[in-house]
């Protein structure tokens, strides 16, 4: 009898998990299902990673950025449909845009929630303004090799420059505007910059897909 019992117990346990995913479809806007590879988590019971339901990180350094953090600069700030188009524009071999996840290496993995489809890691502290003054060459190097500047004998041309979308963990996060910053003290086009704010916490958030690095 305490066998039978276990048995329905077990058969309930396994009807409740089929149907925890409802039949209602996640879009991410009206009728788009899909866009180069991005779609939202289908499960309506669905919750945020856990790297991101932390609330109350020490500020400094995790203070709330603000909209436009670059002023006089005019930076674009940008949401999570701009953060998709530029995955699309890349997915169809634009070759002029590219995102960027600032962050450390680390939170790029799957245990951290992985980054945006598309995305190169290039750590914020290797662009920086701290590694601007310890080693200006090597920056030159990442700006030369993968963001489209060329360098005219020491003279930095940027009119093949891509237009970057960087981006970081989310709204308390302060890596991708450094980037950003340092990348404007050197001459990049304020008009080739875009700052994703919302990060990999609204990433989440919204069940955006992703994969790891």
């Amino acid at each position: 009898m305490k066998l039978k019992s276990l048995v329905i117990s077990a058969a309930s346990v396994a009807l409740l998990a089929s149907t925890a995913v409802t039949a209602k479809p996640v879009g991410i806007v009206s009728g788009v299902m899909d866009v180069a590879g991005i779609s939202r988590n289908q499960d309506n019971t669905n919750t945020i990673h856990s790297a991101f339901t932390k609330t109350s990180r020490p500020c400094p350094p995790f203070c709330i950025q603000p909209t436009h953090p670059f002023a006089p600069a005019s930076v674009d700030t940008v949401t999570e449909l701009d953060m998709i188009h530029a995955a699309r524009d890349l997915a169809g071999g634009d070759t002029s845009v590219m995102v960027i996840d600032a962050r450390t290496p680390a939170w790029t993995k799957a245990d951290k929630g992985g980054t945006i489809k598309g995305a190169v890691n290039i750590p914020f502290n290797t662009i920086n303004s701290k590694a601007l003054a310890k080693d200006p060459m090597a920056v030159v190097e990442i700006l030369t090799d993968q963001m489209g500047v060329a360098d005219m004998d020491g003279v930095l041309d940027f009119s093949g420059a891509k237009t970057l979308y960087l981006f970081c963990n989310g709204l308390w996060c302060g890596q991708s505007p450094a980037a950003i910053r340092a990348l404007l003290q050197i001459g990049y086009p304020e008009s080739k910059l875009k700052y994703y704010r919302g990060g990999m916490n609204s990433w989440h958030s919204l069940g955006l897909s992703t994969e790891a690095l």
